[in-house]
């Protein structure tokens, strides 16, 4: 074979290798059934949440937002402040059972990263909570959260992080802090058959450096809001 053969060849075997590449990834990022929905379900925690655990009103929240911003689309929330993703899975398997969804946003894991609870674990539970999504028709959405900031800013900063019944000085929120970057990687490289919604930068627009405050939720808001778009 002559040599310009060869290299013709190479070539072309290289691009199709680099297609074949190009095209499982952008399959494994980006699967929409329902290209325009319109009953959309959020489940997570108190990132999420737009009623406390006694059922009073949470305003400032970014479902509540979308809510104004997509007046044509209902948006159903199943999140709670403090639940782990063991509690997002029943309560997502009971909001499934009687309704049709277009889209379901899966939000939530800090609870689990910031406890005993092992990461397999938790990333077992989204994908469990991915499947049940797939399997009611509706397109999965995980969203991996804020950028851990830590002592650069205030998200993650285990100098403003308050004290929990696992968690006392801010030297032990170290380990704890590594553990939700680690979910946020394993989210990503590991979960199938879901949409990623990426990390995202909210500027360090929170007082605990856990939760959002409105300034946060807004810019959260925005980056749900893309992808609805």
């Amino acid at each position: 074979m002559k040599t310009r053969t060869k290299v013709f060849l190479a070539i072309g075997i290289a691009l199709v290798v680099t297609t074949t590449i190009i095209l499982l990834v952008a399959s494994k990022k980006f699967r929409i059934k329902n290209k325009n929905a319109k009953r959309i379900l959020f489940v997570g925690d108190s990132q999420v949440a737009i009623k406390n655990p006694s059922g009073e009103a949470i305003t400032y929240t970014y479902p509540n937002i979308l809510k104004k911003k997509f007046p044509d689309k209902q948006f159903d929330v199943v999140a709670i402040g403090g639940k782990k993703t063991s509690w997002m899975i029943e309560n997502m398997r009971e909001a499934l059972k009687n309704n049709k969804y277009d889209r379901v946003y899966l939000h939530g894991g800090g609870n689990d990263v910031n406890s005993p609870t092992p990461l397999n674990e938790t990333l077992s539970n989204f994908q469990t909570m991915v499947n049940m999504a797939n399997e009611n028709g509706a397109d999965a959405f995980v969203v991996l959260g804020y950028k851990i900031e830590g002592e650069s800013g205030k998200f993650g900063n285990p100098y403003i992080l308050q004290p929990t019944p696992y968690v006392t000085t801010p030297q032990e929120w170290m380990p704890y802090i590594e553990k939700r970057k680690d979910l946020q990687k394993l989210l990503e490289s590991k979960i199938q058959n879901a949409n990623i919604v990426p990390i995202y930068d909210l500027q360090s627009q929170t007082s605990d450096g856990i939760h959002p405050n409105a300034k946060g939720h807004q810019i959260v808001a925005e980056k749900i809001a893309n992808t609805i778009d």
